[in-house]
């Protein structure tokens, strides 16, 4: 089903759109919200907030093959609400960025090695220490599994911006970890 088919049938009281809209696109949001906001939970709490913001504004939608960059919107708003309200208490950003405050283990992370979870902690680390823009990529390209083309629409560049941003990622991240194993 076409993102445009989605919005007609979650306007028209789909049950099912409904679910289909979250389960498609929670993902991508929560990717969106995790390269602005490097805090877990808070990341998403925002990407739920800008979820419920879609749907109870998707009526409003006027280029529903658009619905990705549409969201995208939604939730950088919403990530720069959150950063303005946090902005009276900068020390207390900088805390959380910095405290490792630890992530809920997946199903899979238990069963590794303590030093293969040790390595995935330290790439999070070095994922979190990148441009926001770069992070982006990363994130809705290995996290959330987005295609070149999808990334590209979803934030407005071509493929080709999102193929560079990919490999200068990849560089500074092999670098940063290079010079960490030794």
């Amino acid at each position: 089903m076409t993102d445009a088919e989605l919005v007609r049938r979650v306007c028209e009281g789909e049950k099912a759109a409904r679910e289909e809209f979250v389960r498609r696109w929670s993902p991508r949001v929560l990717a969106v919200c995790r390269a602005r906001v490097q805090h877990a939970e808070t990341a998403e709490d925002i990407a739920q907030e800008t979820l419920l913001r879609g749907l109870t504004r998707l009526n409003t939608l006027r280029e529903p093959e658009k619905l990705g960059a549409w969201l995208r919107g939604i939730a950088l708003r919403a990530c720069l609400d959150w950063i303005s309200e946090q902005s009276t208490s900068r020390a207390h950003l900088k805390e959380l960025s910095r405290s490792g405050y630890p992530e809920p283990l997946t199903d899979d992370s238990r069963l590794l090695a303590p030093e293969q979870n040790e390595e995935r902690k330290r790439l999070r680390n070095e994922i979190d220490q990148l441009a926001e823009e770069l992070r982006e990529v990363v994130l809705l390209y290995y996290y959330d599994g987005a295609t070149y083309q999808e990334i590209a629409e979803m934030i407005g560049v071509s493929r080709a911006t999102v193929n560079a941003r990919l490999a200068k990622a990849r560089s500074r991240l092999a670098r940063r970890l290079a010079v960490m194993a030794r």
